[in-house]
């Protein structure tokens, strides 16, 4: 077998390749937008233990790390062989790899072999299917942690799941699943935020006794 050797980089360096790497190859990464409300959500929660359902490329995983404590730890989920071995290949460049454990196979069958498992998480991001928002909700409350917090991106898809009235017919049931998805983390005890620009991001969190979050 030969060996290659894997040139390791600085995160910001690898975050800005893979960047680039995203818009040539039409990845569906987090956009700018996005990337500034994940990395404030990341900071503001300082998570401990991440799920991520939608690995892609790896670079959520490495972003949120990177503004994480020391200590945090991920598990990513990629239905895509490909995706899967691109990210793989991704974390193999950096020391944060070390602290990432990836799963390949459906995002719903996953989530719920870990929740059987007993695993839980202070953080959680949807970033798979997004008609399969509603089942991954249900698959992964159990996990989160009672001060946990849930990230889902692309929400609002296009602008469809507010506007639908111009929305083409193939969308049709992703918009649907989505804004059944918003109605599911608006019911208490979950409390949720929108933020709009971009695709969409919303950001639940549970609502304690007393009306604070």
């Amino acid at each position: 077998m030969k060996c290659v050797d894997v040139e390791m980089l600085e995160l910001p360096q690898l975050l800005q390749e893979m960047e680039r790497y995203a818009v040539a190859h039409d990845v569906p990464i987090l956009n700018e937008n996005g990337r500034r409300y994940y990395a404030q959500f990341i900071r503001e929660a300082q998570p401990h233990r991440i799920l991520e359902l939608g690995t892609a490329i790896g670079y959520s995983a490495l972003l949120a790390l990177s503004l994480a404590p020391s200590n945090c730890v991920v598990d990513t989920v990629e239905l895509s062989p490909e995706r899967y071995a691109e990210a793989q290949a991704n974390f193999a460049r950096t020391t944060y790899g070390k602290r990432i454990t990836q799963y390949l196979g459906d995002a719903g069958e996953v989530a719920a072999r870990l929740a059987q498992e007993g695993r839980t998480y202070d953080f959680i991001f949807l970033d798979a299917a997004k008609a399969q928002y509603p089942d991954y909700f249900r698959k992964v409350t159990p996990m989160l942690e009672p001060d946990g917090t849930i990230v889902a991106d692309n929400v609002l898809f296009r602008g469809y799941v507010h506007h639908p009235v111009m929305m083409p017919r193939r969308f049709e049931t992703i918009v649907q699943r989505l804004q059944e998805y918003l109605k599911l983390v608006q019911t208490p005890p979950y409390e949720t935020e929108i933020f709009p620009r971009g695709d969409g991001l919303a950001r639940t969190r549970v609502r304690r006794e007393g009306g604070t979050i």
